[in-house]
């Protein structure tokens, strides 16, 4: 008599692999992490063929570049770059992240998987020197997509501004004839919990000095710079949210 697998829902681990999960349930926990961050305006035009059709810009367009650095997660250490974009959903403001890069696979895995975060791999630098501290990013190695410089000048004494939600596009490819379309389009929302210990604003700098027809991190043309800040900050991560099925 044919015997089959034992392997039910109720037994399998969190995430895939289901024996050997490559990362742990949320929620997810940050400490001492370091960001340096430029908002700038940009072509609105550019931002809209990047926004999915449920968001609706905020104008003037503005993009965000942020790079990260996390000494101690529950993922390990690593680097991020984010590009996002000011947006609304139901006349709530949030960020969409249109691009995302790591250097590490657990926050690359979970980032796809749970939020739709579109995490790829690359070399991520986040160093201080004299009275700048500067990211620089690449991908492939020795080709640079973007460099953010910023000095801190002044501390910000009022309270931040509310963004809202990180939101992201989580796709899963279809294994049907019907393949064009994807089996899965949703947009998630990821309601992060940020606790300041420092925050700094100055004069900052954005550049993306080569182009990659696989990685176009300068689609959004820069017009204007218009803020510059320095954080150091806890985090706390939870469970994504779904907002719309496309």
């Amino acid at each position: 008599m044919a015997r089959t697998g034992r392997l039910t829902l109720e037994r399998m681990g969190y995430s895939m692999p289901v024996d050997a999960p490559a990362y742990p349930p949320p929620p997810y926990y940050y400490r001492n992490a370091q960001a340096i961050a430029v908002t700038f305006e940009t072509d609105p035009e550019a931002a809209l063929d990047a926004l999915p059709a449920p968001l609706e810009l905020i104008e003037p367009a503005c993009a965000i570049l942020s790079f990260y650095w996390y000494p101690f997660t529950t993922f390990g250490p690593y680097h991020e770059v984010i590009l996002r974009l000011k947006a609304r959903f139901d006349g709530t403001p949030l960020t969409y992240i249109q691009q995302i890069l790591v250097d590490t696979e657990p926050p690359m895995l979970a980032g796809r998987e749970i939020w739709g975060f579109p995490k790829k791999l690359a070399t991520i630098g986040f160093s201080h020197e004299r009275d700048m501290i500067f990211g620089t990013l690449e991908r492939p190695q020795g080709i640079r997509l973007a460099s953010l410089i910023v000095r801190p000048e002044r501390p910000i004494t009022a309270p931040l501004p509310a963004s809202g939600p990180t939101v992201g596009l989580r796709v899963i490819p279809s294994v049907g004839p019907d393949a064009a379309r994807p089996a899965l389009a949703e947009i998630i929302a990821a309601d992060t919990e940020h606790t300041i210990r420092e925050a700094w604003e100055g004069t900052g700098s954005v550049s993306f000095p080569d182009h990659s027809a696989l990685d176009p991190l300068d689609r959004f043309p820069i017009r204007r710079i218009l803020k510059a800040t320095y954080m150091e900050y806890d985090i706390m991560l939870p469970a994504g949210r779904l907002l719309a099925r496309l």
